[in-house]
C-alpha cells in the first residue's frame, strides 16, 4: 500500500513564481527516501504542503489511501505524521522541555501520566533526560533540535517528514539522528543536502527542479 500519493500538483505563493507544476511523487509505506534539490527548489514548501500547512492550486495529495480533500483530513493525517521544521526555534514553545515534548500527547487527550511515562521513554533513547526541566530556548542548537525530534517521536508518527535535520549540527548529533532514524519502523521522507547522511540512511532519492520530481 502506498503511504503517500502526489498527483498532477501545482502550486505558486502569491505573487511569486510557480514553485510546482504537475508533480507527481508516490512512496511505499515503510520506505525511507530523500528529497533533494537546490535551495528555493521547493523541498521545504513538498513538506508543509504534506500536512496541510499550505494548499496546493490544483492537482490531490493522497495519504494511506485517502485524497485530502479538506482541512478535517489533514487533521486525521497529521495525528499519524510527524513534521520537524528546519529549524527547531519554529518547534518549541512551551516553558520547559518536559512541556515542549508532551504538548501534543496532552492534546489529544491522553492522561498526564500516560504521557509522562512516554516523555520517559523518548527522553532515554535521545539521551535527553538531563534536559526535563530546562527551558528549550536556553539550550544549545544542538539539544533544541534533539527535543524537537523528541516531541515528534513520541506520538509514534507512521509518516516522518526532516526538514534539513543535519543543518548545523556536529558528527555527534549527526550521528545519534542516524542510529534512531534507522530504526525507525514508519515511511521516512528527508529534505536534505547531506549527502553522506542521506546515502546511509535512504534507500531512495527523488530530486526536485523545476517545478517537477524526477526518482534517482
Amino acid at each position: 500500500m502506498n503511504c503517500l500519493q502526489i498527483k498532477e500538483l501545482d502550486f505558486s505563493y502569491p505573487g511569486e513564481r510557480r514553485v510546482f507544476q504537475n508533480l507527481n511523487l508516490c512512496m511505499k509505506n515503510g520506505e525511507k527516501a530523500a528529497l533533494t534539490g537546490s535551495n528555493g527548489s521547493g523541498k521545504s514548501t513538498l513538506l508543509r504542503l504534506l500536512t496541510g500547512l499550505l494548499k496546493p492550486r490544483s492537482g490531490s495529495i493522497t495519504l494511506w489511501g485517502e485524497e485530502m480533500t479538506s482541512e478535517k483530513r489533514f487533521r486525521d493525517a497529521r495525528r499519524r505524521t510527524g513534521l520537524m521544521f528546519q529549524d527547531p526555534d519554529d518547534q518549541l514553545f512551551c516553558p520547559s522541555v518536559e512541556e515542549d515534548i508532551s504538548f501534543t500527547l496532552l492534546n489529544h487527550g491522553m492522561a498526564h501520566r500516560e504521557a509522562a511515562e512516554k516523555v520517559d521513554e523518548i527522553c532515554r533513547i535521545l539521551g535527553i533526560t538531563h534536559l526535563r526541566k530546562l527551558v528549550p530556548f536556553h539550550l544549545s542548537w544542538g539539544q533544541k533540535r534533539l527535543v524537537s525530534l523528541a516531541g515528534i517521536l513520541v506520538t509514534e508518527p507512521e509518516l516522518l517528514l526532516l526538514d534539513e535535520p543535519t543543518a548545523g549540527a556536529d558528527d555527534e548529533l549527526t550521528a545519534a539522528l542516524l542510529e534512531y532514524m534507522r530504526q525507525f519502523n514508519g515511511t521516512l521522507l528527508v529534505s536534505s543536502h547531506d549527502i553522506r547522511f542521506i546515502e546511509q540512511l535512504c534507500s531512495s532519492r527523488y530530486h526536485i527542479s523545476n517545478g517537477s520530481i524526477s526518482c534517482d
